[in-house]
């Protein structure tokens, strides 16, 4: 995420991942919410984030797919489609239980347009600085994103195939009628 886009971690992120640092387990970020409102993400005196939710949230997916880079930081990314013609304004971390961890947004600025005829894969940078990143896991649903745009690639490459047997049927109805080719 560009310096626009940091996140800020809420108060119950933190108290999720302080339970977890003191209890000898690990919290799990599954989810990634996107939403259409834009603004300065509230704050408490010891600046935390104070939402518990998105202010106009459109879509929440799994994480797609995580690689730890090092030092708090790992790589996300995740796909967002279907209904809606949006700026994605504001973006929220989930942990497995619904607790919105983390969150960024900006009052002006979009993110990226996610419109509603094609998919939109998202690849962030989430860096772990408020918190002990060996509390945090960051939960995959998999396949890696790239095995997702395959889809995209079999439809292309089938619509391919078909003008190129089209194409020669024509050429065999044409060499049948005129003798040439």
């Amino acid at each position: 995420m560009s310096e626009t886009f940091t996140p800020v971690i809420t108060e119950a992120g933190f108290a999720a991942a302080l339970a977890a640092e003191e209890g000898g387990f690990k919290v799990n970020i599954t989810h990634v919410a996107v939403g259409s409102s834009g603004y300065v993400v509230p704050t408490s005196a010891n600046g935390k984030a104070t939402q518990t939710a998105l202010f106009g949230e459109r879509q929440r997916v799994e994480i797609q797919d995580a690689r730890e880079v090092g030092n708090g930081q790992t790589d996300i990314s995740f796909v967002v489609e279907g209904p809606g013609d949006y700026f994605i304004k504001e973006v929220g971390f989930f942990l497995d239980d619904g607790t919105l961890f983390a969150i960024a947004s900006h009052p002006t600025q979009g993110l990226i347009w996610k419109s509603s005829i094609s998919r939109a894969a998202i690849a962030l940078e989430l860096v772990l600085e408020a918190v002990d990143p060996s509390s945090i896991n960051i939960v995959s649903a998999g396949p890696p994103l790239q095995l997702l745009l395959t889809k995209e690639i079999a439809i292309l490459s089938t619509i391919a195939a078909r003008n190129a047997l089209e194409n020669m049927r024509l050429s065999d109805r044409i060499h049948d009628i005129t003798g040439e080719f």
